[in-house]
C-alpha cells in the first residue's frame, strides 16, 4: 500500500525552530526523520502545535551520540529527549515494526524497530498518524488521516476492539481528541468503549495520573467529562464524583483560565473532584462526635487513599488537595484575628478561589464570606 504524499507548505512561524534543528542534523547524518502526530494534525488546522515529535530510522543509541544534550528515555522501547533548555525537549522516536512478534513467554515484544510504512500501523488513530518530509514539503499519509482531519472523525487504525485490549488508555484519547477537535467518533469505536471501559482498571494509577491532567487541563474540559460520564469512563477514573454545579463551574474556569494563558494546577482539579465525597465522609465521622480537626482529617485520608486506588496522586498534590479542603472552615469563619495569618498562608489563593466557586453554584450562603475575602485582597 504506497501513501498518498500532499505537498503543503506550512508557515515556518508555526514550526519549532528547535524541532527544525533536530530534523536537519538527522538528515545531514543520512537518516530518515520526519515531524509526525499531532503537531501536523494542528498544523493542518491552521492551529499553533504545543508539542514537536518526530520519528526517525535512527536507533535511540544512534540519535544520542547524535545530540551531545539527549538522554534515553524508557526501557521497553527507548524513546530520546533531546533537551534545549530545563523545560523544553523535542522527543524523538525510532519506527517501530508491527508488534505480530511475539517473546517466549507469549507477551507481544515491543522493542522491535522497523520501518516508516510499519510505524504508522503502531499509531492509534488516523488524525494523529500523517508525517510531514521537511525536505520535500509533503504530508505523508498511509491512513486516510487527512480525510479524517477534514471530515472532523476520529478513526482507529485497526480494530478498536483489538487496540483497545492492547492499550485501554486509548479510549481516554479517544474522547480527548472527539472533544479537542470537535469531532466524531466512528460507531466502532464508541461500542468498543462501551463493551471495554472496564479495561481501564487494569492500568496503573501513575501512568493515568499524567492521562487524567491531559483530559481536563484544557479549553474544553467540562464537555470531556460529560463525555466521560456518558461513555462510562469516568468510574474507572473517578469512582466518588458525580456531576454537580460546582465540577462544571471549577472546569469551565479552568478553560477561561487557559484561554487568558493563567496557571492552573492539578491539585484544584482534584480537590473539587473530590469535595462532594470528602463532605459525606466528613459528616458521618462528625455524628460520632469527632472533633472537626479529626473528623476533616480522617474524611481526607480515607477519600484520598480510595482515589489513589485509580488515579496517582503524588504526594505534593494530596497534601494541598488537604490544605484547600481544610482551608475552607476557617475562610467560612472570617475569623479576624486570623485574617493576616490565613492571607499569608501558600495555600490561601486556591483555597479562596476554591470557595469563591462553591459560592457561584452550591453554596449560595458563602457568597457574603467569598466578597469579605476579595475585599480583604485589595
Amino acid at each position: 500500500m504506497n501513501p498518498k504524499r500532499q505537498t503543503i507548505h506550512f508557515d515556518k512561524k508555526l514550526i519549532d525552530k528547535d524541532a527544525l534543528k533536530v530534523l536537519k542534523v538527522l538528515h545531514k547524518a543520512r537518516f530518515e526523520a520526519y515531524l509526525v502526530g499531532g503537531c501536523i494534525r494542528d498544523l493542518l488546522l491552521r492551529q499553533k502545535p504545543k508539542d514537536f515529535d518526530i520519528a526517525t530510522n535512527a536507533s535511540p543509541e544512534q540519535i544520542h551520540k547524535l545530540f551531545k544534550r539527549s538522554r534515553l528515555i524508557g526501557r521497553r522501547f527507548p524513546l530520546v529527549h533531546i533537551m534545549f533548555s530545563a523545560r523544553k525537549y523535542i522527543e524523538v522516536a525510532t519506527f517501530r515494526a508491527s508488534h505480530s512478534q511475539i517473546n517466549k513467554g507469549g507477551a507481544a515484544r515491543d522493542n522491535h524497530y522497523g520501518t516508516l510504512k510499519e510505524d504508522v500501523f503502531r499509531r492509534d488513530f488516523t488524525v494523529n498518524a500523517l508525517y510531514y518530509d521537511t525536505k520535500k514539503s509533503q504530508v505523508i499519509d498511509f491512513v486516510d488521516g487527512f480525510s479524517a482531519i477534514n471530515e472532523s472523525k476520529i478513526c482507529m487504525i485497526g480494530n478498536p476492539i483489538n487496540r483497545f485490549e492492547e492499550d485501554p488508555v486509548r479510549m481516554i484519547r479517544a474522547i480527548r481528541f472527539e472533544v479537542k477537535l470537535e469531532a466524531k467518533l466512528d460507531p466502532k469505536i464508541s461500542s468498543a468503549i462501551s463493551q471495554q471501559s472496564h479495561l481501564l482498571g487494569s492500568i496503573p494509577p501513575a501512568r493515568l495520573y499524567d492521562e487524567c491532567v491531559k483530559l481536563f487541563h484544557n479549553e474544553k474540559s467540562y464537555r470531556v467529562f460529560e463525555r466521560l460520564l456518558e461513555t462510562g469512563l469516568l468510574k474507572y477514573l473517578f469512582q466518588q464524583t458525580n456531576n454537580s454545579k460546582f465540577i462544571k463551574k471549577a472546569l469551565n474556569n479552568t478553560s477561561e483560565r487557559l484561554k487568558t494563558s493563567k496557571s492552573v494546577t492539578p491539585a484544584f482539579l482534584f480537590s473539587v473532584f473530590l469535595w462532594d465525597s470528602q463532605n459525606k465522609h466528613f459528616n458521618k465521622l462528625q455524628k460520632r462526635n469527632k472533633s472537626r480537626f479529626e473528623a476533616m482529617n480522617q474524611a481526607s485520608e480515607e477519600v484520598i487513599n480510595r482515589q489513589v486506588k485509580q488515579v496517582l496522586m503524588p504526594k505534593w498534590l494530596s497534601a494541598r488537595v488537604r490544605d484547600i479542603w481544610l482551608m475552607q472552615h476557617q475562610l467560612e469563619k472570617c475569623s479576624v484575628k486570623k485574617v493576616n495569618d490565613l492571607v499569608a498562608n501558600p495555600r490561601f489563593r486556591m483555597a479562596y478561589d476554591f470557595l469563591v466557586l462553591r459560592s457561584q453554584s452550591i453554596n449560595p450562603e458563602l457568597r457574603d464570606r467569598a466578597e469579605f475575602w476579595t475585599q480583604i485582597q485589595k
